[in-house]
């Protein structure tokens, strides 16, 4: 699916205003707990790195990371999730859109056999130093995908590639970079950053798990729900 083909724009970079969005089980209200809270990250620290990021330039480094790998992709057919899988043989192939879990095991297939049929042509070159990774980087098979943290899309791709890598007995790792596309996204993805560079990787990806979770609008601020 090419689902946001019209508004592949970055909108700026603000900080979202009072609605951020939850699941009907709040992590807020059963814990008292923030998000960055529950992933054990210090509040002060955190509330400090929020300050302290620069918004604007994570908007145009992730930005302009995305649109390198996307080279040759008309812009309005350019969306999140995007994907490359990247064999270590070489080989690489694109996907372009939220795949249900048997299409994205084909194209692996077709790329562990040396037969791609929709050859990747962008320059994404594999893993690198500060991606956010889960698995291993010398894995049989990388993924690299590109997503926003407000694209109901990803959300739904992120759970099917957590289930493609916990099944890969350790064969395929999974790299989330960032494409900021819906205005509110910037602010998560400063803080997913942060979680990041006080915690570390695992706390990173926890962390993604529960923004994502984050679906239905409520009243709080920033500071009260990340």
């Amino acid at each position: 699916p090419k689902q946001i083909a019209g508004a592949i724009i970055i909108v700026g970079v603000f900080i979202a205003g009072a609605i951020l969005l939850k699941n009907n089980s709040s992590p807020i209200k059963n814990t008292q707990k923030t998000l960055s809270e529950q992933v054990g990250v210090n509040k002060t620290e955190f509330t400090q790195c929020l300050k302290d990021i620069d918004l604007e330039a994570l908007a145009k480094k992730t930005s302009a990371s995305a649109e390198k790998a996307m080279i040759g992709i008309p812009a309005n057919e350019k969306g999140t999730p995007y994907s490359v899988i990247i064999g270590k043989n070489g080989l690489k192939t694109q996907i372009r859109g939220a795949y249900p879990k048997e299409n994205v095991q084909k194209l692996i297939a077709e790329v562990n056999a040396g037969k791609v049929t929709d050859i990747y042509t962008g320059e994404i070159t594999g893993y690198e130093a500060g991606d956010h990774i889960l698995g291993n980087p010398e894995a049989k098979i990388m993924i690299i995908e590109y997503s926003d943290l407000e694209c109901p899309y990803c959300k739904k791709f992120h759970e099917t590639m957590k289930e493609i890598v916990a099944e890969s007995n350790g064969d395929i790792a999974w790299v989330y970079r960032h494409w900021i596309i819906h205005q509110g996204a910037l602010s998560k993805t400063g803080a997913s950053e942060c979680v990041a560079k006080i915690k570390g990787n695992d706390a990173f990806w926890k962390y993604i798990d529960l923004v994502f979770g984050l679906m239905n609008p409520v009243e709080a601020s920033i500071s009260q729900q990340l």
